[in-house]
């Protein structure tokens, strides 16, 4: 699926929060005074925690999406372990029944604090969680939820990013492939101390950077812009990006890991915060990322640690909440918003062909293969079937299957700038493509995105 057809709020600004650590807040009094705060933040994202037997309840989620805010639920468990299927099933499909997309289980499974010590000492960590993990990913798809990929922590006790390099391959030995169609990866994108754009241009620019090992003059992923190195990860095992969510990200007032920066204090907390805001709003970061999760909104009153919250218990809040408000909000800036432009004057019935099927080309020419795949459709749309660019642009539109097609995205831009409507449909593989044109042709579906 391309990243423009996963769900996002109306007006997104791309904002967001995480909201208490507890499952103690979801009243309609929370309710009422929550939602427009945070409207006024500027948020159209929260991260809300949850527990298997302690969901958020119907109304507070129901509230949340009549306002605009696309909720990510976090469903946590004391240890990482596997989970009983007749409790998380109908658990996600509550939450899918109640208009939620988005739902992660589990959290940082490359901490030795999140798994039994018995368990984290067996070999084979990242296989194990996989195994675990799995199960649950297919029950979201089952319920019409999008898969999200457990959040790791930065660095971490196992590295993260082999961590998700080890796991995503993992998966797709276990040829769990059409998974990746409708999935995402939830992240923990904190920027720390350092600065705001550490480790920006990810692993291609800073090759020296290892495991535990950051050489003087170069960056690593544990900062704001982690989300460029996972990307090469997914980019490489995947073939495509996936959105990248983050459960939790931000700054923490008096956090110092990195000795040789400043402190966070208040201030730069509130400046930083605002220039993440900005640069997500003004598209300044990449389209695959979809949000902040600001570490953390609230504190619970019988929280044990200080989280550094917002809003504190005493009726306080942190000089971020004024500055956030008073930032100049708009919905964001989508580098498709401009694909998806059509000429002035566009009239799709102007074109001789109705609707043209673009196959792709492999390095040794024409795949007598790619055309057993694709018979069963063709049998029941009758589309004209090719392999070249300039026949495809006389259509009004134009499939394009596979993710193959050399600069794939460039060749979407031509046909649209040519007047085409173009419906692409990313698949792995013969095997993956033949499935999902089967299953178009007998529902009778002509087109994936588009409508007849």
């Amino acid at each position: 699926m391309r990243l423009e057809k996963y769900p996002r709020p109306n007006d997104d600004t791309g904002i967001g929060f995480h909201y208490y650590m507890d499952v103690q807040h979801f009243d309609g009094e929370h309710a009422r005074f929550w939602i427009p705060e945070i409207k006024d933040l500027g948020a159209s994202w929260l991260t809300l925690y949850s527990e298997i037997d302690r969901p958020v309840p119907e109304p507070f989620v129901k509230e949340l999406i009549e306002h605009d805010v696309e909720p990510v639920i976090r469903i946590s468990t004391p240890q990482i372990k596997p989970l009983d299927r007749g409790a998380i099933y109908g658990l996600l499909r509550s939450y899918s029944n109640w208009g939620v997309h988005y739902v992660h289980v589990l959290n940082e499974p490359n901490l030795a604090g999140e798994w039994a010590p018995e368990d984290w000492c067996k070999p084979r960590l990242v296989e194990r969680f996989v195994d675990i993990l799995l199960p649950c990913l297919d029950y979201m798809a089952d319920v019409g939820l999008y898969p999200l990929f457990t959040p790791l922590c930065p660095g971490g006790h196992y590295w993260d990013t082999a961590f998700l390099e080890s796991a995503l391959e993992a998966m797709v030995q276990r040829e769990r492939m059409p998974l990746f169609d409708r999935m995402a990866i939830c992240m923990h994108n904190y920027a720390s101390n350092r600065p705001l754009l550490w480790g920006k241009g990810g692993r291609a620019k800073w090759t020296a950077a290892r495991p535990y090992s950051c050489p003087p003059g170069c960056q690593d992923q544990c900062g704001f812009y982690l989300f460029e190195w996972y990307d090469e990860i997914v980019r490489a095992k995947v073939g495509h990006s996936l959105p990248l969510i983050a459960g939790e990200n931000g700054l923490v007032v008096g956090t110092r890991n990195y000795p040789s920066y400043p402190v966070i204090d208040e201030v730069t907390h509130a400046q930083r915060a605002v220039e993440m805001s900005r640069m997500l709003m003004n598209g300044e970061v990449p389209d695959y990322v979809f949000n902040n999760a600001f570490w953390v909104l609230a504190q619970g009153e019988n929280e044990k640690f200080d989280y550094h919250p917002w809003y504190r218990n005493d009726g306080t809040t942190l000089p971020a909440v004024d500055a956030m408000k008073a930032l100049d909000k708009h919905p964001r800036c989508f580098s498709w918003r401009q694909r998806a432009e059509r000429p002035k004057g566009f009239r799709p019935e102007q074109k001789p062909i109705y609707h043209y099927l673009l196959l792709a080309l492999s390095e040794n020419g024409v795949r007598e293969e790619a055309l057993e795949v694709v018979a069963p459709y063709v049998a029941r749309f009758n589309p004209t079937v090719g392999f070249s660019i300039d026949e495809a642009r006389l259509a009004s539109r134009v499939t394009i299957l596979g993710d193959a097609i050399a600069s794939a995205d460039f060749v979407e831009k031509e046909l649209q700038e040519s007047g085409c409507l173009v419906d692409r449909i990313e698949c792995h593989g013969p095997k993956d493509a033949k499935r999902i044109l089967a299953g178009m042709a007998r529902r009778g579906q002509r087109f994936y995105y588009l409508a007849e």
